[in-house]
């Protein structure tokens, strides 16, 4: 379970905490176990840090015959802007995402750029030790072999975001996440944009509804976050956005136009 999300124990706790409160409490017990047995096989079996989906978007998107786009990636220059922590951790997802996207059309400057400052960011959020000197040459002798290059960069993103959680720092650790997910959708949307509504492109779109739902239940643990909030309100309309399209049903245009704007919104206030 090394590459699992372990935020699963603080979750479950807050159930535990939750249903022992009154005072039946041998039964509250029971159902508080009932809950977080629940959650456990929730955690352990849908959801994982998304990097490797970052790549499965990505990949969905060329194979919807989409092209690279530089202009609507993150800058990698923009890295120095970010000085608050829920800014590295929103922003080291945007650009995993980013690397993500720039590796899978085997853009090698840009993959360079993404990857420098996904370090940076990794190195001003304490993590470092996840990303060493080591890791990084094995990154840049693989520039030429995407396949490898996409698994060491899957590595160390994996690394990075079990030693938060092992630290105790979930919720910096689902930012990271979030960040990958809104750098995704906006990648997609915009691709969409640009090639006037292509259907196979806006089945990318609708391809992503369970990461987002996904993502959006583990958040809620930590609702009362100050810097969960700034993403948690964005991640519930787009589910709302999502439980609107019906099973086989397309997304129409004036569906796409209204989650669009949201998206493009969300990811200018993470990306400044």
């Amino acid at each position: 379970m090394n590459k699992k999300v372990n935020v699963v124990l603080l979750v479950a706790l807050s159930f535990v905490f939750t249903y022992c409160s009154n005072a039946k409490k041998e039964a509250a017990s029971e159902k508080a176990a009932e809950k977080k047995q629940e959650l456990e096989q929730f955690v352990e079996e849908q959801f994982e840090y998304p990097l490797p989906t970052s790549f499965e978007v990505t990949k969905m998107l060329q194979d919807a015959n989409a092209s690279y786009n530089s202009e609507i990636t993150n800058d990698a220059g923009s890295v120095d802007k970010y000085v608050a922590e829920w800014q590295k951790a929103l922003n080291l997802g945007v650009y995993g995402a980013d690397l993500s996207y720039a590796s899978t059309f085997d853009k090698q400057q840009e993959s360079v750029a993404f990857l420098n400052a996904s370090r940076r960011l990794i190195e001003e959020l304490n993590v470092s030790t996840a990303f060493n000197k080591s890791l990084a040459d094995r990154i840049e002798d693989n520039l030429e072999n995407k396949d490898s290059l996409i698994m060491i960069i899957t590595e160390s993103f994996y690394q990075t975001y079990n030693y938060l959680n092992k630290s105790g720092d979930e919720k910096t650790s689902l930012l990271v996440v979030a960040g990958s997910v809104i750098e995704g959708l906006y990648i997609t949307a915009q691709l969409i944009e640009a090639s006037d509504y292509n259907a196979s492109l806006m089945n990318v779109l609708a391809a992503q509804k369970d990461q987002v739902g996904d993502l959006t239940t583990l958040m809620e643990a930590h609702a009362s976050d100050e810097n969960v909030n700034k993403v948690l309100p964005f991640l519930r309309y787009v589910n709302l956005f999502y439980d609107q399209i019906g099973e086989g049903e397309e997304i129409s245009k004036g569906q796409f136009d209204d989650v669009s704007a949201s998206i493009s919104e969300m990811r200018a206030k993470i990306v400044g």
